[in-house]
């Protein structure tokens, strides 16, 4: 008779692996999903000049409601929008830059879904990072993520 090695059974063993492989990927596969919030704004045929020069007249739609300029907020890493005639946005959440487009659609300011680093900066929140629509009260904008939650506020720069 050969003499064989009694091999433990691995039935037991598999579930466990596979819930901790299945964990793992999922930790992985979270973060990268994380990155992509919209359009390249490198991109421009994801919103042409000429879209955005017809959709972004604050003047005609909403007299009052007029972002042109540079919103900010005192928070740590100095998060800020900046709202171009032209249509353009740029800004910074405090630790990832922000490039898009915007447009005034009856009270409200929608800003065009965008591409973003996803940079660890320690103590700085990037609240502003998931910004969809925007309102102004005054001097106050109020900022709203892709639910209609108010998510914080900036202050217009005077200059």
């Amino acid at each position: 008779m050969p003499n064989h090695t009694k091999l433990r059974p691995l039935a037991a063993v598999r579930p466990a692996s596979r819930l901790a492989l299945g964990l793992a990927a999922l930790a992985l596969t979270l973060p990268l999903a994380a990155c992509d919030t919209g359009n390249d704004p490198r991109n421009p045929d994801s919103s042409s000049p000429t879209e955005i020069s017809e959709t972004a007249s604050p003047g005609e739609e909403a007299s009052d409601l007029d972002p042109v300029g540079k919103w900010t907020s005192p928070e740590k890493g100095d998060p800020f929008l900046e709202f171009a005639k032209d249509g353009s946005l740029e800004g910074s959440d405090g630790c990832n830059a922000i490039a898009t487009s915007w447009k005034v659609e009856g009270d409200e300011i929608t800003i065009e879904s965008f591409m973003s680093t996803q940079k660890a900066c320690a103590g700085v929140d990037t609240w502003l990072s998931k910004a969809s629509t925007a309102t102004i009260e005054g001097d106050v904008m109020k900022i709203m993520d892709s639910n209609g939650k108010v998510i914080g506020g900036l202050e217009k720069e005077n200059k």
